[in-house]
């Protein structure tokens, strides 16, 4: 039998129509037979196909288009980018049952249309991602009337399906108002995320607010239309996992911990999530050309009252890091420029003000112990030998190839043995949405503690125990043996800063 080569899928979509296109293959099944691979040779009106490779048989059928997406099983893929040709259309799916030749297809999928307009703006791509399944294998199933569902059939490698990119052929200027085209699976989608690309780099990201619903329906288009609220910001530096802080809010964490050199004035995201400064923040001063990570408690440079605000502060007096002079003074409200994250424009992340902020007390607390399946998306462990703890987002799948996560703490001092990765294999976790925090230690005056052996991340919220609570600022601390306190520590005391921004 003639080896079946499938080719590329050409229907586009034009003025709300779906067309055949010369050369477009369907995959038939047959009762009896093996499957048939039809090429389209004419277009028009009743499109006729001719057979190009195997034998399907006589009897009834069922078929697939494009003939690319379906599976020996009778399943279809899904796939995970989906191309543009100047704003079209291709390869939408589509599914037909006959007892004869003549085939009727039927929508699998219904449309998202994305109209957008920005000035100067050219888009590369666009990122749809959500808590359900958009790509990879799925099953049809016929109603009693005749129409196609799809069903998500999983795979057991343990990747995620959840995220489809749409590539643009050549970039599209969209300074007057362009439509983008993608086909997802039916479905009332509460939790969206639409990421849009430009050529020089930027990022636009919009995300459902809660309690809004976009349905798509098969067969049918659904118009999301958005122009000046469109803000592209280059090198966003944001991982993709999301994180709830609460009962109705969720964060993304930065790529990195925050780092300032003083030398230029200059914040930034470390490059990676476990790097970090260590024992240099030793060579802390106002002058200092290298990076430095280890902060006094609210020292982001604006002038908050207190007697030390700037991020090069070093007195061991608690007294001294008041914000407007008080101790009852959090980073947030009157006082939310101390924030380090909040007030200054972080280079690799945006560089602009007000973008990123530090989590509280209460938010660090949720995240830890209170969201749904808390305490199974914790655990200590390394990344390349580097310590620390790893969080795992609200919605997760393991990367295929990947160790199984180990939620906990280990049982001794000092051992972070109970998750290892390799950088290999923390870059796919990563990408799946994992956050690592590193195991810095802190600094006292001008001196590093801990290194490898504690982390101690702060919150924006002052306070401790009832006697001494001018003393202290809450943090979120951690150790091999015990992986998450939310416990509060002498605001002299310099420790790590791991920023987030609001979904």
């Amino acid at each position: 039998m003639e080896q079946c080569t499938e080719q590329d899928s050409k229907t586009t979509l034009y003025n709300n129509t779906l067309y055949w296109q010369q050369g477009d293959q369907i995959k038939v099944y047959g009762s009896s037979g093996d499957n048939g691979i039809y090429t389209a040779n004419n277009v028009g009106g009743a499109t006729t196909f001719a057979l190009t490779c195997g034998d399907p048989g006589s009897g009834s059928y069922t078929a697939i288009y494009p003939a690319l997406a379906g599976n020996d099983d009778g399943t279809i893929e899904l796939p995970a980018v989906q191309m543009s040709n100047d704003g079209s259309l291709t390869g939408f799916p589509m599914y037909s049952t006959s007892d004869n030749t003549d085939l009727n297809f039927m929508h699998l999928c219904g449309v998202l249309r994305l109209r957008l307009q920005k000035s100067g703006v050219s888009v590369s791509a666009i990122e749809i991602t959500s808590d359900v399944e958009l790509t990879g294998r799925h099953s049809i199933t016929m109603s009693s009337g005749g129409v196609p569902s799809l069903t998500h059939v999983s795979y057991g490698d343990g990747n995620s399906h959840n995220s489809v990119m749409l590539i643009c052929n050549t970039p599209q200027n969209i300074s007057s108002s362009k439509d983008f085209y993608i086909y997802l699976p039916e479905y009332d989608y509460t939790s969206l995320r639409i990421r849009i690309y430009s050529i020089d780099g930027g990022v636009c990201t919009k995300t459902l607010n809660s309690g809004v619903t976009v349905a798509i329906h098969r067969g049918s288009i659904k118009t999301i239309t958005m122009s000046s609220s469109l803000t592209f910001v280059p090198n966003a530096g944001r991982l993709d996992g999301l994180f709830s802080v609460s009962d109705t809010k969720k964060v993304y964490f930065s790529q990195g911990n925050l780092q300032y050199q003083a030398s230029t004035n200059t914040w930034h995201f470390a490059e990676n999530q476990y790097g970090y400064v260590g024992s240099a923040n030793s060579n802390i001063s106002s002058t200092y050309s290298g990076w430095i990570d280890l902060f006094g408690w609210g020292t982001s440079g604006w002038n908050s009252g207190a007697v030390c605000y700037q991020p090069w502060s070093t007195s061991n007096s608690w007294r001294h890091y008041y914000p407007g002079n008080s101790y009852t003074n959090g980073l947030t409200g009157a006082y939310a420029e101390a924030d380090w994250a909040w007030h200054n424009a972080i280079s690799n992340g945006g560089n602009a003000a007000h973008l990123w902020r530090t989590l509280t007390s209460a938010e660090w607390d949720y995240l830890l112990n209170t969201r749904t399946n808390a305490s199974s998306k914790r655990g200590i462990g390394n990344i390349n030998g580097v310590a620390g703890l790893i969080l795992l987002p609200d919605s997760w799948t393991l990367p295929m190839g990947c160790p199984q996560f180990k939620s906990g703490t280990a049982s001794s001092y000092n051992d972070w043995t109970l998750n290892s990765y390799t950088l290999a294999q923390w870059a796919e976790m990563e990408t799946a949405g994992a956050v690592f925090l590193p195991a810095e230690g802190d600094r006292y005056g001008m001196i590093v503690y801990g290194m490898g052996d504690y982390g101690c991340y702060w919150s924006s919220t002052p306070g401790g125990l009832d006697d001494q609570v001018h003393l202290h600022a809450f943090s979120m601390f951690f150790r091999s043996s015990l992986a998450l306190d939310i416990r509060y520590v002498n605001r002299n005391r310099g420790g790590s800063v791991r920023p987030v921004q609001d979904n």
